[in-house]
């Protein structure tokens, strides 16, 4: 029983718990990675993965023949969040939502004119588009629907086709609607979107944006129809052009889809009945669950699945890096903060590998401030350990605190430190699951003597906070990007919307500018290693580590994707279960 646990089981308890469900909230995605093979760590291509250089997918009708060995029918049931966003303005609106689990589950119920293939790499493929889009030149886009795809047979679409007008329709409510379209300014580089028949939309840009072809694809990109959006986004009203239909939502417990029939992405997918997500009280609740084959998949940390396997050794199990990651940020008008010395003492002094034993046990890696498993545009990890901060070893971590010392000495001898302890917000769920804000404050008093006040607070109020420039010294997780632009623009460039360090920096802007409008993908990857760079010199906003999380499955689940981040549960299409498969028996 809890109530006799000692400190340490408690602890164990804790970080579990938010392992199976946290990490759930970002591990389906777009990888596609059999679940067949014990112990496999995901594997990432070799070198840059250009979307201009897809294969496109063909436009397929739901007809199609499927491969040879794939069994259809049952459903798969994994652990997750079932948490919408709390509160928020039309908060099951699919340009609305902020809330990555309910955005995971929509996006098997809601098709994208494209989609990641993988969203490390950038590889992208065609969605509701019958191919890539052709590009007469740097700023327009011709896209061709699939002209199989159609709306889910329910109210009040009854499953007519997706048509040209709908993505336009898509486009023009967040471009003119108000604040609360979350994600109206990834649109405002949009000029024109022009119709020429049912199946063909031409939208133009007002200058080119080399991120563009990746924002068609991205997390949240959803087209929807004018009639649900009349109507109004509720938890009865999901309907969209994916692969799976909206079956069920029950806030903190459950969450469920079945099978759309009529889904044009061909090969007689969706191959499953339907695709369920629990989410557990704790982690003996997971672990009765797996054994009784009432879950077919959960997501844990490394610690806990050798407990699982151990006990259960039939499962099976594979890595994925998560984006999300954890970090801390300044308000830099503030004092001390406002001294680049400070701050970078702050920064170089904390031991990011002591975060990764016990924040994950060592399952991750430590990051610039694109994280790791952004293979595309994160700085190589050799260069990484180079730099102040993340020298590996006992004599790099020497250097690094003497590096810490010598510019906090600097700062000193010109200025005077409070006399009271500096105040570190940081998420709450973060401070009590994993000990945060008390391992920043005690590396900080061993290395550097200075004294730490942390202040646990949710997770919407350090938000706020950091909105209205009211969080000098803030730390807690973040969701983690696919695209280069979406990493740096929003928070670096001074007319970032989420630039509340706030940062202004002339030669920062221009370099972020000309990421921008690069279409070379090497020489737009080699600007992104720049503006990582610098921002490692300056230290206003620090990305410490991120996951590698463990997918444990019973062998009888087959292709089941993994990725970096959340919202690409659509993939979930091509996974199956192998009903011939021993380990099959005794499923209910």
């Amino acid at each position: 029983m809890l109530t006799a646990m000692n400190d340490e089981e408690k602890k164990e308890r804790r970080i579990t718990r938010r392992r199976f469900l946290g990490a759930a909230a970002g591990a389906l995605g777009v990888g596609g990675v059999a679940a067949g093979c014990r112990r496999a760590e995901k594997q990432d291509g070799p070198g840059l993965a250009t979307p201009s250089d897809e294969t496109p997918a063909p436009g397929a009708t739901a007809s199609a023949t499927r491969p040879s060995g794939v069994q259809p029918g049952g459903t798969l049931r994994y652990t997750g969040f079932v948490i919408a966003d709390d509160g928020s303005e039309g908060k099951y609106d699919p340009q609305k939502t902020q809330s990555a689990p309910f955005y995971g589950h929509q996006a098997m119920v809601y098709s994208r004119l494209l989609a990641y293939r993988d969203m490390g790499q950038g590889s992208i493929a065609a969605d509701l588009a019958a191919a890539l889009p052709e590009q007469p030149d740097a700023q327009t886009y011709v896209f061709r629907l699939n002209p199989a795809a159609r709306w889910h047979d329910r109210a009040p679409l009854g499953g007519r086709p997706v048509t040209a007008e709908d993505v336009r329709f898509t486009l023009e409510r967040q471009i003119q609607g108000d604040a609360s379209f979350v994600r109206k300014a990834k649109w405002a580089a949009v000029d024109s979107i022009a119709v020429s028949d049912p199946h063909t939309v031409t939208i133009r840009l007002k200058s080119p944006l080399a991120a563009m072809l990746g924002q068609f694809a991205d997390v949240n990109s959803f087209v929807i129809a004018r009639e649900a959006a009349e109507r109004g986004f509720t938890l009865e009203n999901q309907v969209g052009s994916g692969p799976f239909r909206w079956v069920e939502w029950s806030e903190k417990k459950f969450a469920s889809v079945a099978r759309n029939p009529a889904w044009h992405g061909g090969d007689g997918r969706p191959y499953l009945d339907g695709v369920d997500v629990l989410q557990p009280r704790d982690t003996s609740e997971v672990e009765a669950w797996l054994r009784t084959k009432k879950l077919d998949v959960a997501f844990v940390g490394r610690p806990q699945a050798e407990k699982l396997r151990a006990v259960i050794p039939a499962l099976t199990d594979e890595t994925v890096g998560q984006s999300r990651f954890f970090g801390m940020r300044f308000f830099t008008p503030q004092f001390p903060y406002s001294d680049q010395r400070f701050r970078s003492a702050v920064s170089y002094a904390l031991d990011r590998r002591e975060m990764l034993q016990k924040f994950f046990a060592g399952s991750g890696e430590v990051n610039p401030w694109i994280s790791w498993p952004i293979k595309r545009w994160t700085l190589p990890q050799a260069e990484l350990a180079t730099r102040p901060g993340y020298r590996p070893g006992a004599s790099g971590r020497a250097d690094d605190l003497k590096e810490a010392k010598a510019l906090l000495d600097a700062f000193k001898g010109e200025k005077e430190l409070p006399k009271d302890p500096l105040a570190l917000l940081v998420v709450d769920e973060a401070e009590k699951n994993l000990g945060m804000g008390s391992i920043i404050k005690s590396q900080l008093k061993l290395s550097l003597d200075l004294e730490v006040g942390v202040y646990p607070v949710p997770a919407a109020e350090l938000g706020q906070r950091l909105l209205t420039l009211n969080a000098p010294w803030a730390a807690g997780p973040d969701d983690g990007w696919v695209d280069l632009d979406d990493w740096v623009y929003p928070y670096f460039h001074s007319q970032g919307t989420k630039n509340t360090f706030p940062l202004r920096d002339a030669g920062i802007d221009a370099l972020i500018e000309s990421q921008r409008v690069e279409l070379n993908e090497e020489k737009r990857q080699g600007i992104g290693y720049e503006i990582q760079r610098k921002l490692l010199e300056l230290n206003v906003g620090v990305n410490f580590v991120s996951e590698r999380v463990v997918a444990l499955a019973w062998p009888y689940v087959r292709g089941l994707p993994l990725d970096a981040a959340d919202g690409y549960q659509h993939r979930l299409a091509d996974c199956w279960i192998d009903q011939g498969d021993p380990t099959f028996r005794g499923r209910q």
